[in-house]
């Protein structure tokens, strides 16, 4: 007992789910893993932060502002780039073939240098952006690359105390006027230049459009802004004890339909990783897992070279005892500041579980295995328990039970919208896993059962087109046997956790989570054993799980 005086109260909390509404909590409770240092080493060539919801890629961007002067936020639905995707011009020329990655990466790096101008000369007025030009051509030593980065800068300068939407705009602008002259072809004199007209193209008039086309992208400025970013790193940028830092967040968020944000977000990585030749900038990237793959699986083209963009990667992943000292932390916030002056930790307000058989367990760890070790679990859970321990001095045994089950439900419904970009009908899939027990073989699940599941999935008037629904149509249609649907089902669980899965006796079991070797589907037998994971067991209306152990 902490005190005699402390009892909770049901509408307090150990802080909020998400990073920007965890103001109070996330400065005072903050710990870092290792990572931050990492992304604050502006030599250090890994810029790209990856995890999954609720694994504290936002805190860690909030947390790179505390103690540092020059950082950049950018988001992306604050870029208008849905007037890229909203430009007739620029969408023909991409439905009839013409590659435009090179504008994206354009697109990006004119943003990034103009965003680090600002910052460096504070330039924010149409007079301050004078006074820079009057400085920089006063005192920079004459060379032909230098002329012509001053050149850029001054063709553009106009625009660099707008904001980013503007200019953004302005570079497209730019890229469709260009365009539209290259399209100045006899077959579409009479034709609006569209999707549609993109689509009736012949194979001769294709091929015209897309030489015409690709010689407009090839000419873009890309070698001056190369200049200006040597002119970055050796004259405006040559104090090396400032630190530039240009963040980039929420981009699993929907600022622009997925076709093109997918090959924006490509050509935002290809860029971040150039910048890293400057020694006082980085571009630091935080995206989701799910997001960062199908960036990868949908842009793939010649010269792709992934392991490239792993290795300049950051993998956030936590320990278990990260994540007491995060629960810890939060707790003695709670608590200490109203009812004593001692530290407090989560084992002076919880008491033991215990289990069948005559067993107990902490209740950090019983907490800890219905998690997928990501902060925002475990600070749901324990929300949870408060909310049901109004008066009391402690959790007990019974109150974090029964907090498990609205936790359970809560953390499933965030699975869905964690991947409903990729799996939008698994809500309506899991349910084959309802009531089975813990642990179960693959061959277990009947070939009926499969059947059903898909026909349901199919048939329901929640079914949403998609990936997963197709897989399932097949099934219904016979095109593809139960049996090696069923594999693929299991598999497709095992990517989003809900299932951990041992390929043979022989093998540990493989949870997606934890990192490391994923499995794959050749691996994936009949015999496999499926492990549901504790987290969904209530959800799933799975009883006999106390006697599992992870």
């Amino acid at each position: 007992m902490i005190s005699n005086q402390f009892v909770f109260r049901g509408n307090q909390t150990i802080g909020a789910a998400a990073a920007e509404q965890d103001g109070q909590y996330l400065s005072d409770c903050f710990i870092d893993t290792g990572i931050l240092s990492i992304l604050l080493d502006c030599e250090d060539h890994r810029c790209i932060l990856v995890g999954r919801t609720g694994a504290g890629k936002s805190a860690l961007v909030s947390q790179l502002n505390v103690d540092n002067e020059h950082v950049i936020p950018i988001l992306p639905d604050s870029l208008s780039l849905s007037y890229i995707s909203n430009s007739n011009v620029i969408n023909f020329f991409t439905e009839a073939g013409v590659n435009l990655s090179l504008f994206y990466k354009l697109l990006w790096r004119h943003v990034f240098v103009v965003e680090i101008l600002r910052e460096r000369f504070k330039i924010n007025s149409e007079q301050q952006k004078q006074n820079f030009f009057l400085s920089i051509w006063s005192s920079v030593t004459r060379s032909r690359k230098h002329e012509m980065a001053l050149k850029y800068l001054q063709e553009w300068g106009d625009s660099f105390w707008r904001e980013t939407d503007y200019r953004v705009q302005e570079v497209t602008s730019k890229l469709e006027k260009d365009l539209r002259g290259a399209a100045n072809l006899s077959f579409l004199e009479n034709s609006k230049l569209d999707f549609s007209a993109a689509r009736k193209l012949t194979k001769e008039q294709r091929e015209e459009v897309i030489h015409r086309g690709q010689e407009v992208v090839s000419k873009v400025q890309i070698q001056e802004l190369n200049l200006i970013v040597d002119f970055l790193d050796e004259i405006l940028l040559a104090d090396r004890q400032k630190k530039y830092y240009i963040v980039i967040d929420k981009l699993d968020e929907e600022w622009v339909e997925n076709k093109l944000r997918f090959k924006l977000i490509r050509g935002l990585i290809e860029t971040s990783l150039e910048f890293t030749r400057l020694k006082n900038v980085k571009v630091i990237i935080a995206i989701r897992n799910d997001l960062l793959d199908r960036v990868y699986r949908f842009t793939r083209g010649e010269g792709f070279q992934e392991e490239k963009y792993r290795t300049s990667s950051l993998d956030l992943i936590w320990s278990k005892s990260d994540l007491v000292e995060v629960l810890d932390r939060r707790v003695n916030k709670l608590v200490k500041s109203q009812y004593t002056k001692k530290k407090v930790t989560h084992n002076d307000l919880m008491r033991p579980v215990h289990l069948e058989g005559g067993k107990s367990e902490r209740a950090i760890e019983y907490m800890l295995k219905r998690t997928l070790l990501r902060p925002r679990d475990l600070i749901q859970y324990f929300n949870m328990c408060i909310a049901l321990s109004d008066g009391k001095p402690m959790v007990d045994a019974s109150t974090l039970v029964n907090a498990e089950g609205n936790y359970s439900r809560d953390r499933f419904r965030a699975l869905l919208d964690e991947w409903i970009g990729v799996y939008p009908n698994m809500g309506l899939l899991a349910q084959i896993l309802r009531t089975r027990e813990p642990i179960f073989r693959i061959h277990s699940v009947s070939r009926i059962e499969i059947e059903e599941i898909c026909l349901q999935a199919a048939s329901s008037i929640d079914a949403v087109e998609g990936e997963d629904l197709d897989a399932a149509n097949k099934v219904v249609d016979a095109q593809v046997k139960a049996e090696d649907y069923r594999r693929e089902l299991f598999l497709l669980f095992y990517k989003v956790s809900l299932v951990g899965i041992k390929t043979n006796d022989a093998m540990p079991v493989s949870w997606s989570y934890l990192g490391g070797p994923s499995v794959s589907i050749a691996e994936v037998e009949d015999r496999s054993k499926v492990f549901i994971h504790p987290m969904f067991w209530r959800h799933f209306g799975i009883l006999s799980g106390q006697k599992y152990k992870m």
